[in-house]
């Protein structure tokens, strides 16, 4: 029997009720301080990583800078087969490109609205959804540009939750408002090893 573990990080400038969140749905959960992160003797091994909405806000939050610093790493942990799940910059001013830290062109609209969605129901990611009502979803934006395949499309014809691949890792950007699903931090969690940082 294949061992399988579930340790995700969730990167964001102190605790809170998202780390809660990932918890009570995956059992551990480690919070990662953009101090922390972007100090050279920083090391972890997770199964997935996290970063919420409010990244590319430098009002908000001051970890668009550590992971600007950090993005040689953070390409090295996909391609070695992490996740990394990334939330909307929600960032009003545009000061560049808040995800020019990706090893993927992505590009997002700030817009915070609500909105029809029409999801891929092929997608093993579709249960971020679950238990929502997806004909009334909040969201902060969209992207209009992208390099993967899109699991979620509001009804203006832009994706608000995509899929790319990163070496033998998995890549995901999500305009999304809303908590993610307990089941879909279970799947997105589990895997049957752990990815060092």
């Amino acid at each position: 029997m294949t061992e399988t573990y579930n340790h995700i990080a969730v990167f964001w400038d102190s605790k809170m009720m998202f780390h809660r969140l990932v918890e009570d749905a995956c059992g551990y959960c480690e919070a990662v301080t953009p101090l922390m992160l972007a100090a050279p003797f920083y090391k972890g091994r997770y199964t997935g990583v996290i970063i919420p909405t409010g990244f590319g806000n430098l009002q908000y939050s001051k970890m668009l800078p550590a992971l600007r610093a950090v993005s040689d790493r953070i390409e090295e942990y996909l391609e070695e087969g992490g996740r990394l799940f990334v939330y909307g910059a929600a960032d009003p001013a545009h000061p560049g490109n808040p995800y020019d830290w990706l090893p993927v062109e992505a590009e997002y609209h700030f817009e915070f609205a609500e909105h029809t969605l029409e999801i891929d129901a092929s997608s093993p990611w579709k249960s971020l959804f679950d238990g929502y009502d997806t004909e009334k979803f909040a969201t902060d934006g969209w992207f209009v540009q992208y390099p993967g395949k899109p699991i979620a499309v509001a009804e203006n014809g832009f994706p608000v939750f995509v899929e790319c691949s990163v070496g033998k890792g998995t890549l995901l950007l999500a305009s999304t408002h809303e908590y993610p699903s307990d089941a879909f931090l279970k799947q997105f969690g589990s895997a049957d090893a752990e990815v060092r940082f």
